[in-house]
């Protein structure tokens, strides 16, 4: 009858002890049930963040270098631009040379400038150049009707441009657009006589066209 009442014992607890190790696994299972939304919520936002970062693509830099020139000519004057400009990361810097003669109430006046150019390029395969230059030298000559001359070298001006550009491979297509003033000051005459003029100032555009090579 003692052994008997043992074994029951034995057999209710192992009865009590396997409900409360069924009850535990549930519990663990139900534990890592609600972990796993987290987790998948946690890399959902990690898959979303690397998207975004994937759609913020920077272009490589590229250098490019480019010349564009332009014509103008018409029953009493003559000008011609030349622009020569490296470009570094769309950071650009250049150089042009503006020429102009013409003839007006029987006096001709010849003029050269070069100027400084600055820039910025937006874009990649299709850019947008913007830019603007100051005029650092130059030389004037005005013949007048009695042939008298005056002459200049002291000069200054600004102006600014535009650029459009299509890349095939590694050249360029430009159009562009430019437009420079400036103004000639201290002129000499060749005679003792009185001073004709003080001061030649003056504007001038032009549409430009050129090729450019990109690396």
């Amino acid at each position: 009858m003692r052994y008997g009442f043992v074994l029951l014992t034995l057999f209710i607890l192992s009865d009590s002890f396997s409900l409360v190790f069924a009850q535990s696994v549930y519990d663990f299972k139900g534990k890592k049930t609600n972990i796993s939304p987290l987790h998948d919520e946690y890399r959902s936002r990690e898959t979303s963040v690397i998207s975004e970062d994937d759609q913020k693509i920077k272009f490589p830099p590229k250098i490019r270098f480019r010349h564009l020139s332009g014509t103008y000519t018409s029953d009493s004057q003559e000008a011609a631009s030349s622009t020569s400009s490296i470009i570094w990361d769309g950071v650009g810097i250049g150089q042009t040379v503006f020429k102009r003669k013409m003839s007006i109430s029987g006096i001709t006046v010849e003029l050269e400038n070069t100027s400084m150019d600055f820039s910025y390029t937006y874009g990649d395969e299709y850019t947008l150049t913007l830019g603007s230059s100051s005029v650092s030298s130059g030389e004037l000559i005005v013949i007048t009707s009695d042939s008298e001359i005056y002459t200049s070298s002291t000069v200054f001006g600004y102006g600014y441009f535009s650029i459009l550009g299509i890349e095939f491979g590694i050249f360029e297509i430009l159009l562009g657009y430019k437009y420079i003033r400036y103004a000639f000051t201290d002129l000499e005459s060749n005679t003792t006589t009185s001073l004709y003029m003080s001061s030649f100032d003056d504007s001038g555009s032009l549409y430009l066209t050129g090729i450019g090579l990109v690396f």
